[in-house]
This record gives C-alpha cells, sequence and structure tokens, in this order.
C-alpha cells in the first residue's frame, strides 16, 4: 500500500493552510471570519469603603472676659458722651498720673466699709437713699456700705475739710474728691463738672485715654486735660457728662 503523496507544490500548500486553521484558536478563527462569541459577563464592581466620619470642628471657645474693675460701679452708668472737647485756654503738657487722697476719711468709688460714723447721714435724691460722710457718698448693701460717685442735685449743708475754690466764668465751684458744688441758698449742691474747672488733683479711679494722639484722663465719665498753669501739673475739664 503506498501513501498519499502530493504531486506538485500547489498541494503542499493547500495542506499547510489546512493544518495551520485547525491550530489556531477558535475565538480568532470565529474573529476572522466575522463570528464573535457570547460577550463574557462583566465582573461587578468592588464595593466602595465607607469614607471615614469627619470629626466634628473644636467648639470656639468663648472670650475671655475682661478683668473687673478694681472698683466697680454698684449701678450701671450712662454711656459717656461723643468725645467733642472744648477749646480751653491752656496748653495741652501730658505729665503720669498719680492718684491723690483726701484724708483718712475720704475713700475711692468701689470701696467698701462695714459700718459707718455716727456722723454720716442719710440724704435722699430721686427716690435714692445715700449716706454722706465727710464728702464721700455710700449706698447700702446687705454686710456694709459702698462708696459710690455723688449724685447729681446732692445738697449737703457743709463743705468737707479740704476743698478748693474753683472759678469758671466769673462763677465760683468747690471741688473735693472729683466732685464739683456750687452754692444754693444756704447749702451746697452737686453739680456736673463745669467745663474749662482747673484741678490739680485727680482721684484713685482715673483712667487714661489717647485720642487723636493725645492722652485724656476719664473719670466718672468726664474728661479731663493734662496741661501746666502756673508751673504745676494740672488738669482742664474738656467735656462733662
Amino acid at each position: 500500500m503506498k501513501l498519499f503523496q502530493p504531486k506538485n507544490k500547489i498541494s503542499l500548500i493547500i495542506i499547510a493552510l489546512f493544518a495551520l486553521l485547525i491550530m489556531i484558536p477558535e475565538e480568532a478563527t470565529a474573529q476572522r471570519f466575522g463570528h464573535h462569541p457570547p460577550p463574557r459577563p462583566m465582573p461587578r464592581p468592588a464595593p466602595r469603603p465607607m469614607p471615614r466620619p469627619i470629626p466634628p470642628a473644636p467648639r470656639p471657645l468663648p472670650p475671655r472676659p475682661l478683668p473687673p474693675h478694681p472698683y466697680p460701679h454698684p449701678y450701671p452708668r450712662p454711656l459717656p458722651p461723643p468725645f467733642h472737647p472744648y477749646p480751653v485756654p491752656f496748653p495741652y503738657i501730658y505729665h503720669p498720673f498719680v492718684p491723690y487722697y483726701w484724708g483718712p476719711t475720704w475713700y475711692p468709688i468701689g470701696f467698701f466699709a462695714a459700718t459707718l460714723t455716727t456722723a454720716a447721714i442719710i440724704i435722699t435724691v430721686e427716690n435714692n437713699q445715700y449716706h454722706y460722710d465727710d464728702g464721700v457718698y455710700y449706698v447700702k448693701e446687705s454686710s456694709g456700705y459702698k462708696v459710690v460717685p455723688a449724685p447729681i442735685g446732692a445738697t449737703i449743708s457743709e463743705l468737707p475739710k479740704g476743698y478748693v475754690t474753683i472759678n469758671v466764668s466769673g462763677t465760683e465751684y468747690y471741688y473735693y474728691g472729683g466732685t464739683y458744688y456750687v452754692k444754693a441758698s444756704a447749702k451746697y449742691k452737686v453739680i456736673n463738672a463745669p467745663v474749662g474747672a482747673v484741678v490739680a488733683h485727680l482721684p484713685e479711679g482715673a483712667e487714661e485715654k489717647t485720642i487723636d494722639g493725645q492722652k485724656y484722663m476719664i473719670y466718672n465719665n468726664v474728661y479731663y486735660q493734662p496741661i501746666s498753669k502756673d508751673g504745676q501739673d494740672s488738669y482742664v475739664v474738656v467735656q462733662g457728662k
């Protein structure tokens, strides 16, 4: 028996191509002749990781309260008026502030006393009672008496020792411990600080404030300008309450 032997080269080429087609994968053959296998199922997406919770922002710290004044006023004070200083015929000369004391019986605003002397009297101003003792005004509290600014309109029969007389535009005023009086009949009445009054001393509790490059002293809502009068450091009232 004789094996099949191709007679020419064309037969050998056809046999080689047929064998090559048999060896090519089925998918490649299908794509070559326009036949595509069914699509493969898409893989499921991987689950996304859960976002991390955002930590809450820290709570803002409340502003720190200002330290209390060493001698706070027992009642709310009215706001001072806008600063519009009145012109005064004195040059501005700054000098450091030094509190002044009017003797052993005078006390600054805010001072607390457990008892008063027997010379203290009661003064009523606008249905409010004050205790007066030698130029100092007090209000009664549960455990004693607290020094307060002199109430406007209060009258006393005698001026405290150590007062000074001030002349402003021909009118005489009396000054003691940051308080101004004017004569009213046979008594002396507490008034607002007269603009233009020059005093040599301010009591404890005056505060320094810079306005337009100049320093002023503020006491009981009254603005004072540092000056030099007759070679002495003084203060002139440039704006009252």
